[in-house]
């Protein structure tokens, strides 16, 4: 069970991987196949794609991603080959830190590897078809100049230079400001649609207006507040999962994270 990179004539065959409740793989391995920060392999066994998975490497983390075996086969350790992999492929000097979001299948096997639970990830999906009120004057959209301010409450937040994957898609953020300071930001269209934020006002606004274009939500279990704002949007909570490390245990801010990347960057 060697795997090997993951090519563009790949993508044909990811529908038959295609986990129900995620979004379209295609999309991400497209990402993951151009980027310098990602590292796509596969497995497959007669032509046929059989298990798949990515790191995502940052300035001193890596984040394993869209770890998946196809559904007639396994029970065949093909999950743990894969992972294994990904693992082996990351120089363990530089990159200290490995995470992933275990879903219940890969759990067992990321728990054989090492890897211990951090926390969890409520997820949660809205019970009504409430319109949000119109979003506050401090939501601005993104301009350059604010950058340096996003990366580092980023860092701040999540405990990883993370600046190199973020800027690929921070042009399309929409930024809370207040006296010319952000305080937190949103990225519509990217992943799950991500809110990081410095304080609880700008999360909550910023909570509001995500809500305008999505009808699912996941943060940490350790976010209280945001947690029960979403309550009161009528969003109620359907599953967890497991945030996992693997290495150095770093110092992070759930309560900084008004919704996660996605399961693949936090």
């Amino acid at each position: 069970m060697k795997s090997s990179e993951f090519l563009p004539a790949d993508l044909a065959q990811l529908s038959a991987l295609q986990p129900p409740d995620w979004g379209s793989l295609i999309p991400r391995f497209e990402y993951f196949i151009s980027s310098p920060h990602c590292h796509p392999i596969k497995i497959s066994e007669q032509g046929e794609l059989v298990a798949i998975g990515t790191s995502i490497l940052h300035a001193d983390t890596a984040w394993l991603a869209c770890v998946v075996v196809h559904a007639g086969h396994r029970k065949k350790g093909l999950g743990n080959a894969i992972t294994e992999d990904l693992i082996a492929n990351i120089d363990r000097t530089k990159f200290k830190t490995i995470y992933l979001d275990a879903t219940e299948y890969g759990y067992p096997v990321y728990l054989k590897l090492g890897f211990e639970v951090e926390t969890t990830y409520t997820h949660l999906r809205s019970t009504s078809n409430l319109q949000a009120a119109s979003s506050s004057e401090s939501i601005v959209p993104f301009e350059a100049h604010y950058l340096p301010q996003i990366l580092a409450i980023d860092q701040h937040i999540s405990g990883e230079d993370r600046s190199g994957v973020l800027s690929d898609f921070i042009d399309s953020a929409l930024l809370y400001v207040a006296d010319n300071q952000v305080l937190g930001f949103y990225i519509p269209g990217w992943g799950d649609g991500p809110i990081m934020a410095i304080s609880e006002a700008a999360g909550a606004a910023l909570i509001k207006r995500r809500v305008q274009d999505e009808s699912a939500a996941v943060l940490p279990s350790d976010h209280i507040f945001a947690i029960n704002y979403l309550n009161e949007l009528s969003f109620q909570h359907y599953k967890l999962s497991r945030r996992m490390f693997l290495g150095e245990k770093r110092n992070w801010q759930p309560t900084g994270i008004y919704n996660r990347i996605s399961g693949q960057l936090g």
